[in-house]
């Protein structure tokens, strides 16, 4: 099953810049109009056609050459070039790797790497040129990044898959784009309401395949969740170590290496309790575990010792997380249930 109809395209097929039959002329058409390249024209004839429709930061090309056609432009530069084919085939090399693409299946080139590209006669596609720089400003907002060098050179896996849930979904937008198209002046539509088109397409390529931002931002957040939980654990322990100590916030904060605020999302996020809630169950369990040794710790004694410095207040929480009130505890050996977190 074909990913686009001749009628979904057809906009873009109204954006004919050139047919030839010449190579020479192909050559110097493309080569003005996409990249500077070298050329090695190989078997069949010469039966090119050239679409394009441009937007702000990206193209929408259509390319046949009608023969065999070797193609190396180097290295992109300043664009990334995702390359669909509509019929036939044709061959990537790049990054060491060589990848046949058809339709169902095509490729994402990378701006920064130097790539040659094999076209076979029966080749014909449907190319999307889209600029580096606006791809590194909607990778740095999705990804919540600064400046440009985080996010650096982006580099997409392949082969691009058309035929899946996801590549297939890419396919209804780029149609959706194409029929943007009107057959008179592109500025038929708002352009500010035509770039957050532009924008969410490249958005949904950054986050439906696998690339080198996409995994930096997932490596980024690891390592902030480990740094948390590293966080986190420095504040317990320094409360545990001080449990009949007169804590203040800023005090657990500073231990943990945080500020007040960083430390309450912190026990948010990985306990679902207050930083203060956390301490007093800390403080109950270990005047539960006292009190359960019955070594002869009065109940007033055990309360003292864990921090707690109102015996009333002590009872009712003790009595709400263990279901009994400490004196009990302490005259009754048998095991109780599991505290309630």
């Amino acid at each position: 099953m074909d990913a686009w109809s001749n009628e979904q395209l057809s906009p873009l097929y109204e954006r004919e810049l050139f047919r030839s039959h010449d190579a020479e002329e192909t050559h110097a058409r493309v080569s003005r109009e996409l990249k500077p390249h070298r050329s090695v024209w190989g078997r069949g004839d010469v039966d090119a056609i050239f679409c394009r429709a441009e937007l702000s930061a990206l193209s929408l090309c259509i390319l046949r050459y009608g023969c065999d056609v070797d193609i190396e432009p180097d290295a992109l530069g300043n664009f990334v070039l995702v390359q669909m084919p509509l019929r036939g085939h044709a061959d990537v090399h790049t990054g060491g790797h060589t990848l046949q693409i058809h339709p169902g299946q095509g490729a994402v080139i990378s701006a920064h790497k130097p790539v040659r590209l094999h076209w076979h006669a029966d080749c014909e596609q449907l190319i999307l040129k889209i600029e580096l720089s606006r791809l590194q400003e909607v990778a740095r907002h999705a990804f919540a990044l600064r400046g440009t060098d985080d996010v650096g050179e982006i580099d997409f896996a392949m082969p691009f898959c058309l035929d899946d849930a996801a590549g297939t979904q890419w396919c209804r937008m780029v149609a959706g784009l194409a029929s943007l198209l009107p057959s008179g002046d592109l500025g038929t539509y708002d352009p500010r309401w035509m770039a957050h088109c532009e924008d969410n397409l490249m958005l949904y390529l950054l986050c439906h395949r696998p690339n080198s931002a996409l995994q930096r931002h997932a490596a980024v957040r690891r390592g902030c969740e480990e740094a948390g939980l590293r966080q986190l654990r420095r504040a317990e322990e320094f409360m545990r170590e001080r449990l009949d100590t007169l804590l203040s916030l800023e005090d657990v904060a500073q231990a943990a290496g945080v500020t007040r605020r960083s430390l309450a999302l912190l026990f948010k996020r990985y306990r679902d309790l207050s930083p203060g809630e956390v301490l007093r169950n800390m403080r109950l369990d270990a005047a539960h575990a006292q009190l359960a040794r019955h070594d002869g710790a009065s109940v007033t004694e055990v309360a003292l010792s864990c921090g707690f410095s109102h015996l009333s207040r002590f009872a009712a929480c003790y009595r709400e997380r263990f279901g009994q009130l400490p004196r009990d505890t302490s005259r009754d050996p048998a095991p109780l249930p599991a505290a309630r977190h």
